[in-house]
């Protein structure tokens, strides 16, 4: 997602937290029907014995369609999404002024080289 913003706006804090949440919603969107896969066979009398008993026709495909997949999306997204955005953000964040400290401290060490010098 960074790879495509242009240059001039990589460097700002909210173009970090808006591609977070992008990528974050878009992870969401991809592993949520496993997650509900996973908690269906982890309630107490369950039919399923593996995924591939909950997902195809005998199972939540068949009983609820492909929606049944995504059911409880909405306030999943509402809770995780944004954590996510801010975790994603404060990393992106933490790395720059790593970076910046490293770059200088690489500066007043060579300026401290060619005083002794």
């Amino acid at each position: 997602m960074k790879k495509s913003v242009p240059e001039k706006y990589k460097s700002r804090p909210e173009t970090s937290l808006a591609t977070a949440l992008l990528s974050a919603t878009f992870a969401t969107l991809m592993c949520y029907p496993l997650d509900t896969v996973r908690r269906q066979m982890q309630m107490k009398g369950t039919p399923y014995n593996t995924i591939f008993d909950a997902i195809p026709d005998a199972g939540i495909v068949e009983r609820d369609g492909l929606v049944g997949l995504y059911r409880g999306f909405v306030p999943n997204a509402l809770k995780n999404l944004p954590n996510s955005s801010i975790k994603l953000t404060a990393f992106d964040t933490m790395k720059i002024l790593i970076s910046t400290g490293q770059k200088e401290l690489e500066k007043i060490m060579q300026e401290n080289q060619e005083k002794t010098s």
